[in-house]
């Protein structure tokens, strides 16, 4: 992982879409892994294009609010994408590595989504849509 303050390479918005049901949670990557490997995971789902700009940060600033007050996050799968791929944009725009805390909650979403996807292909949560 590399140090703080490291700056991060621009990285364009995503040019395609993964729907969830092709996603398992070997595709996501590893909590530790190199944060520009999970922001290009986090940009195979727009979720400025599913929420609007203005509401997907709504929509990760209350999540990660949520979060350091008592560690909840999303149950969908929608949200936490979204949520994930916010967290990637704001450290893209502020051109660093994420800190400790970022890392922290960015694992946590990757685990969450990593159960949910579990859950989706073992038949106990219902395929969605996208």
């Amino acid at each position: 992982m590399p140090g703080r303050g490291r700056t991060m390479p621009r990285m364009a918005r995503p040019d395609h879409s993964v729907p969830h049901r092709s996603l398992t949670r070997d595709d996501v990557p590893d909590p530790r892994a190199d944060f520009e490997d999970i922001v290009a995971f986090a940009y195979g789902f727009d979720g400025y294009a599913r929420y609007g700009v203005e509401g997907c940060g709504d929509l990760a600033n209350r999540a990660l609010r949520r979060f350091l007050d008592d560690r909840r996050l999303p149950d969908d799968l929608d949200e936490l994408r979204a949520c994930l791929y916010f967290e990637a944009r704001r450290w893209i725009v502020l051109e660093q590595e994420p800190d400790t805390r970022a890392r922290l909650y960015v694992g946590a979403l990757l685990e969450h989504l990593g159960d949910h996807l579990d859950d989706l292909h073992d038949g106990a949560a219902p395929l969605p849509l996208a």
